[in-house]
């Protein structure tokens, strides 16, 4: 696969999306955007928007996603909705655009001759598996969301036509560009944002559940190595996680030490159906694809803008 050299990255001006994007164009390859820019934005890509093609389209859209795909040695699939919350809300409208968009975007890469697949996926397939979580155990999706994301692993496995798939599973990631004001926000980003508004912040339960945080370079990198991995991967599904559960009380004390505040923590009553904890094994990463995670937690939140 070290000859690929055309990669399409759908959902690539979102917060994930946009650093794979520039890991890929660091890595030497060409890159080509498809996002419908409903949560995305163009300044995440500015540092490298003269290096990259943008496609304007959604991936409901067969036309658009068949144009964007074509000449493409890979596709990187990361167009989704991606609230669990929201999605107990709008099942219908999840499984529509996630696994629907998926099937249309595995079909094109497919029948246009991608030699490499790189689906996003999500350890929220694991549901309540005590952790640590390994690849091997089956799924238990909680909501329509893991749901949706465990019918594009399933898209993945059935591949054909010589495109080569692998889902990556992400834990909880974190990083540059990840809107503290949305309501989708990682725990992280709405931590550093009220910290540094002096505001307390609010833990759910005894905020002794574990979470496995995950740098969004570390995960740039491991999409990018799995673009690349020179052996077949054969739809497998991969972690890409630490390896380790940090505790919410714990995070939040980090995040304080990070703002050079102290922590001002608020409890709220446990949320039903909430995973109590969860982590990564990460060894098939390492054996699969050649990643490991580098960036401890304390330096990852100093690089929080």
């Amino acid at each position: 696969m070290s000859s690929l050299r055309r990669v399409l990255v759908t959902g690539g001006a979102g917060f994930i999306g946009s650093h794979a994007c520039e890991a890929l164009v660091a890595a030497g390859h060409a890159v080509r955007v498809l996002d419908d820019f409903s949560r995305g934005s163009r300044a995440n890509l500015a540092a490298i928007a003269g290096r990259i093609e943008i496609h304007e389209g959604s991936i409901e859209s067969p036309d658009a996603v068949a144009r964007a795909a074509s000449g493409c040695d890979a596709v990187v699939h990361l167009a989704a909705l991606t609230s669990v919350d929201e999605s107990l809300a709008e099942p219908e409208r999840y499984l529509r655009v996630n696994a629907g968009g998926t099937a249309i975007v595995a079909r094109a890469a497919e029948s246009l001759g991608c030699a490499r697949f790189v689906f996003a996926s999500s350890s929220s397939i694991y549901g309540d598996h005590a952790a640590p979580q390994d690849e091997a155990l089956p799924p238990r999706p909680l909501s329509p969301y893991a749901t949706s994301k465990v019918e594009g692993e399933r898209l993945v496995r059935a591949l054909g036509g010589g495109c080569d798939g692998v889902s990556l599973r992400f834990f909880n990631v974190y990083g540059p560009r990840q809107d503290p004001k949305s309501a989708y926000a990682g725990v992280i980003a709405r931590f550093l944002d009220r910290m540094r508004a002096g505001e307390r912040v609010v833990v759910f339960g005894d905020g002794l559940q574990t979470r496995d945080f995950v740098a969004v370079g570390d995960v740039a990198r491991a999409i990018a190595f799995a673009v690349a991995a020179p052996g077949p991967l054969r739809g497998a599904a991969v972690n890409i996680g630490t390896g380790r559960g940090t505790n919410v009380v714990d995070l939040a004390c980090a995040v304080a030490a990070a703002c050079g505040v102290p922590p001002r923590i608020d409890h709220a009553p446990a949320r039903a159906g909430e995973v109590r904890d969860s982590s990564a094994v990460v060894e098939r990463a390492a054996a699969l694809i050649g990643f490991r995670a580098t960036t401890a937690l304390a330096d990852g939140l100093r690089a929080m803008p």
